[in-house]
């Protein structure tokens, strides 16, 4: 069942019920042999510590360059500074055609090894699993393309137009370099119609079938400072009323508690109706007047679907950092520091969100003042295209009883920056895991003992191999 107690025990099955449940009809041999190669390739990556910052990513361009040269294939290792370089590869198909860009980014963020069950750039393999930082996030899938394409420069590269190949820097800091570089200084080797790059694809189990989430758009940020002004002093005076520290924790508190305006779009209505079985809940859902608390009653009944449609609905405050002016305990700070993060539906800009804040704080009766730290507007590519019925095609045809339901990116990826330079291209988020789900996947991203199923692995090889076939095929 979808929004229920029932569907949420569905989501809490043990792994091995799960790959029982799970299991795809494919060729045994040829899955034997794809776990091999992208475990093995995906091992050697992970050992190639890209931690940003520094970032280091040029280490794991040449190691590409090197990868494909062994197989017979020439790209082009370029970037800047020195350090941070990216990779790609060009392969012209029989006839003129569409093009496709396989896209993954080579850095990883810090891991903490005394937290880890194994070294965090070990790329151990073990109990069926890669493990270590970049194995989900993601190194997974510059493996995975990289064997998708070599299995198809095999086969004779039996497509039309043109298929290209990227593993680039400076994903995770976002920067100026990586696949923003190469859109400035050398935005030939990117060209394309279309891009695949990193994604939620982990499926959620809904009764007998697997719903795939393809994200079309990514929210845009619109992270701010609050400085809040009080009076200093010796810290023995306890009633001192201009306590700024006091004062901050007021203005967290107002924040947080104030009532945001919701906006139900079509992505959000899409996912609502496959997820939430309840009639009555349903609508409450697709009404923006009702929506909040129809929210927050999702939440009681399954907080995990209720974390994967509420960020679809507007924009939240997320206090993240507090920084006294003082690191004396026995002195009043002048100042305090309030971090928030604030993610904007595409379409919805910063000039909305400070007009929330100032709502929000009217009532505060201390000094303050906001600064912006990141504005970056949301973006989002047409749906459907020809890449979403070829991703949906490959599924159907490999998977059983699965669906495919648009939705955008909470958080960000490189496919922002391609959509901002380069509004004509579509560019999707997708990369699909079809034993594991959403629940057992969406945790270690970014976590300690990061890791992937060797078997989602190989799935991720195939499916960009055979969505490559599937769209390059297609008439232009």
């Amino acid at each position: 069942m979808k929004g229920t107690e029932g569907g949420r025990e569905s989501r809490q099955r043990s792994a091995t019920e799960r790959h029982d449940m799970n299991t795809i009809g494919l060729d045994l041999a040829l899955m034997a042999d794809l776990e091999r190669e992208t475990s093995e390739l995906l091992s050697q990556l992970i050992q190639i510590d890209t931690t940003n910052p520094p970032g280091n990513e040029t280490a794991v361009a040449e190691f590409m360059a090197a990868w494909f040269r062994r197989h017979g294939l020439e790209g082009e290792v370029v970037g800047e500074p020195a350090d941070r370089a990216s990779f790609v590869l060009r392969l012209q198909g029989r006839r003129a055609g569409p093009s496709l860009l396989l896209l993954a980014h080579e850095d990883v963020v810090p891991a903490g090894a005394a937290d880890w069950q194994v070294p965090p750039f070990s790329g151990l393999i073990k109990d069926g699993y890669v493990w270590g930082r970049g194995a989900l996030d993601i190194k997974n899938l510059v493996a995975a393309n990289a064997v998708a394409v070599r299995r198809l420069v095999e086969a004779g590269a039996p497509f039309d137009g043109t298929l290209v190949y990227a593993c680039t820097a400076d994903e995770e800091s976002c920067r100026g370099g990586g696949i923003r570089w190469l859109l400035e200084h050398r935005p030939d080797l990117v060209a394309c119609d279309y891009v695949l790059n990193e994604g939620d694809g982990a499926f959620i189990p809904c009764g007998d079938r697997r719903l795939f989430m393809l994200q079309s758009g990514e929210k845009g940020a619109a992270q701010f400072r609050i400085v809040v002004h009080g009076q200093g002093g010796h810290g023995s005076v306890p009633l001192r009323r201009e306590n700024a520290v006091l004062a901050a924790a007021r203005v967290v508190e107002a924040l947080v508690a104030h009532q945001l305006p919701v906006v139900v779009e079509d992505c959000s209505r899409d996912l609502v109706e496959v997820l939430v079985e309840a009639p009555a809940l349903r609508s409450r859902l697709r009404d923006p007047m009702r929506a909040r608390a129809a929210l927050a009653e999702l939440a009681e009944r399954d907080p995990q679907l209720a974390d994967t449609i509420e960020p679809l609905y507007g924009f939240a405050f997320s206090p993240t950092v507090v920084q006294s002016g003082s690191a004396a305990v026995n002195v009043f700070s002048t100042s305090v520091t309030l971090g928030i993060d604030c993610r904007t539906l595409v379409g919805h800009d910063e000039h909305e969100v400070e007009a929330a804040v100032r709502a929000a704080l009217a009532q505060i009766d201390c000094p303050w003042e906001l600064e912006w730290i990141n504005v970056v507007p949301g973006n989002s590519s047409p749906y459907p295209t020809p890449l979403s019925e070829a991703i949906r095609t490959v599924l159907r045809r490999h998977v059983p009883n699965t669906e495919l339901v648009n939705t955008h990116c909470a958080a960000f990826t490189d496919s922002r920056w391609i959509r901002a330079a380069c509004p004509e291209v579509v560019a999707y988020n997708f990369d699909p895991h079809v034993e594991e789900s959403r629940a057992d996947v969406s945790v270690r991203g970014h976590n300690v003992d990061e890791r992937i199923l060797v078997r989602d692995l190989a799935f991720e090889a195939f499916f960009a191999e055979q969505v490559a076939l599937e769209l390059l095929q297609r008439p232009s």
